[in-house]
């Protein structure tokens, strides 16, 4: 499978002389993912430099003088996510390699330790922990309704289960603390998804089953293989899409995500 993904950042930079710019919008290159081809247009040009965090994520880095200021990236990237087994039996946590467990602890937005009785209690009975983490999308697809005006950006999983709304952030941090509660290692990740209605950058997770991560998503909408990753962390506070240091005013951000077909 091979998306077309792209994003239009505008910024007007105030007062301070200068703003430093981190963007976390370019697609990945993994084993399971590659980028074909990508373009990175900054108006007016400035000096750019590309680096690659732990995680995989690759991050441009920019310092942009005062006044108006636009970030533009276009990418074909090429998608082969492996099936889900057929049967994926619980690890063993404390067998787990290290930068695994971590994922197993609660984080900032994902309290999972407050979220144990009431996840065995919804998704014991699913003895398969695909099984289980499948039931946690369709649950969450079911029972939260999709809220954009309600949602601040510092909602929390322990909110969204009891407000039962919020947006695919929610939805995820949601999902996240409902895997670690279940003692199954989950991360945040942001990405580009084809089919997303209305159009903008997509929060899912993945869920470290069989020996490897697995990409869901939890509104239960969008396939693996149309979701281009970008960013991963244990929640939204490290995984952020832009970083800035200084003073502007940001545009509408425009986002577009297609599977190239021919």
């Amino acid at each position: 499978m091979t998306l077309s993904v792209g994003c239009t950042l505008g910024y007007q930079i105030l007062a301070t002389p200068t703003a430093a710019f981190t963007f976390n919008v370019l697609a990945n290159s993994d084993t399971q993912q590659r980028v074909l081809r990508e373009e990175i247009v900054c108006t007016p040009p400035v000096a750019t430099e590309i680096v690659q965090d732990s995680k995989g994520a690759r991050l441009l880095r920019c310092e942009v003088p005062a006044g108006p200021f636009e970030f533009r990236y276009a990418a074909d990237v090429e998608v082969a996510r492996p099936a889900l087994p057929a049967a994926v039996k619980a690890d063993n946590p404390g067998r787990l390699p290290l930068p695994i467990l971590s994922y197993t602890l609660p984080s900032r937005y994902c309290e999972s330790d407050r979220f144990s009785q009431i996840a065995w209690e919804l998704f014991g009975k699913y003895l398969d922990r695909g099984e289980q983490v499948r039931a946690i999308s369709a649950w969450i697809e079911a029972n939260l309704v999709y809220a954009p005006n309600v949602t601040d950006g510092r909602t929390s999983a322990w909110d969204v289960w009891i407000g039962r709304k919020g947006v695919c952030r929610d939805y995820t941090h949601l999902a996240v603390a409902f895997c670690r509660a279940l003692s199954i290692p989950a991360r945040y990740v942001g990405g580009y998804a084809a089919g997303l209605e209305p159009m903008d950058f997509h929060a899912c997770f993945e869920a470290y089953l069989g020996g490897d991560w697995r990409l869901f998503d939890p509104t239960d909408h969008i396939p693996p293989g149309h979701i281009a990753v970008i960013s991963r962390g244990r929640d939204a506070t490290s995984a952020a899409l832009t970083t800035i240091f200084g003073r502007t005013n940001a545009a509408p951000v425009k986002v577009t995500c297609a599977v190239v077909t021919g």
